[in-house]
């Protein structure tokens, strides 16, 4: 990374990755800055390609979607072909975010659909396809998945915040009925968290008292749980790794530690439950692999009496990243292109 990160920027990125809706106001006061300095720095991280985007994080559970967790591993494969395999599921709506990776797996894939026929439609012609090509396939339901704040950009020791954007909730049972304009709301502040109010109210010709009064309500149902930021996080200087534990002779307590040591360990990012996954998976973001094999050392000396088996992927080259199931954009207008 070129560009030097001082300890205001640090803080900034921090408080933009627990709330990136936060004002500028908001911001200054927490970082010691005057809102101009906090524009001029959000402004040159974005053109230095750190900050990435900002985005809305939505339960995708309450609006009746299942996630399904793909991971293929090829074989016989050259790179062409396997450039046509990710184009194939890139041009499917119902794949809203695919990875390289290094390890067990060669790519994985994020799935929302909302019922197993939509699934099995594309497991089969997916098959049908590039039999000849998959050595190995994993398709995984994910149930719960806990996303955390990345304490390690301001070296704090613990994470104290979290959210939960997969839940075990089927769909949305708080009375509350999303109508067309919610779901536009939806679709312009999902993949830009810092939208202005006034332009919604513009492009949707809402009145603003009406948009900030739904949005309020879209959050207090929980269907929009927080706001987050998207991060380069090679110009970071990190890395971005899966770590999955098979576990044996576990007690609740145990178990329980396991997840609170999760919980707040500032380089963990991620909390994944999945039906048909390993018993723990966790998404880490460290500096390098030193850095990673001092993390997993530590949880083996916490928990290895509990550790049967381990492994790790590298993702690092994403191809598709959509903030919002595009069947909930496409029935409205034509999907825009988030780049």
């Amino acid at each position: 990374m070129n560009y030097k990160l001082d300890l205001k920027d640090k803080k900034l990125l921090y408080e933009l990755d627990s709330n990136s809706r936060q004002t500028l106001q908001e911001l200054g006061r927490k970082i010691g800055l005057s809102k101009n300095s906090v524009k001029y720095r959000i402004d040159n991280l974005i053109k230095e390609g750190i900050i990435k985007q900002f985005h809305t994080v939505i339960d995708i559970s309450k609006l009746g979607y299942i996630s399904f967790r793909l991971y293929l591993g090829f074989r016989n494969i050259t790179p062409e072909k396997e450039k046509e395999i990710v184009e194939f599921l890139h041009k499917k709506e119902i794949v809203t975010w695919i990875v390289s990776v290094e390890g067990n797996y060669n790519l994985a894939a994020l799935v929302l659909t909302k019922s197993v026929k939509e699934m099995n439609e594309l497991w089969k012609e997916l098959n049908s396809k590039y039999i000849n090509y998959l050595e190995k396939k994993l398709l995984t339901i994910m149930s719960k998945v806990r996303y955390f704040s990345r304490a390690f950009l301001v070296d704090m020791k613990n994470n104290n915040s979290e959210i939960c954007f997969v839940s075990e909730t089927e769909e949305n049972n708080s009375g509350y009925i999303l109508d067309d304009k919610d779901r536009e709301i939806l679709k312009i502040i999902a993949p830009n968290a810092r939208v202005n109010i006034i332009d919604i109210a513009s492009k949707l010709r809402l009145n603003e008292k009406t948009v900030i009064s739904r949005i309020k309500k879209l959050e207090e149902n929980r269907i929009i749980i927080g706001y987050k930021t998207v991060f380069d996080l090679e110009e970071l200087g990190y890395l971005y790794y899966k770590l999955h534990f098979k576990l044996h002779n576990v007690s609740k307590e145990i178990y329980q530690n396991f997840k609170d040591y999760i919980k707040h360990h500032p380089n963990i990012i991620y909390d994944d439950e999945v039906l048909g996954g390993e018993d723990i998976e966790i998404e880490i973001q460290v500096k390098d692999v030193n850095h990673l094999r001092k993390i997993t050392e530590e949880i083996k000396e916490n928990f290895g009496k509990i550790i049967s088996d381990y492994y790790s992927l590298l993702y690092y080259k994403e191809h598709k990243y959509l903030f919002l199931p595009v069947q909930v954009q496409s029935s409205l207008a034509p999907r825009e292109k988030i780049k």
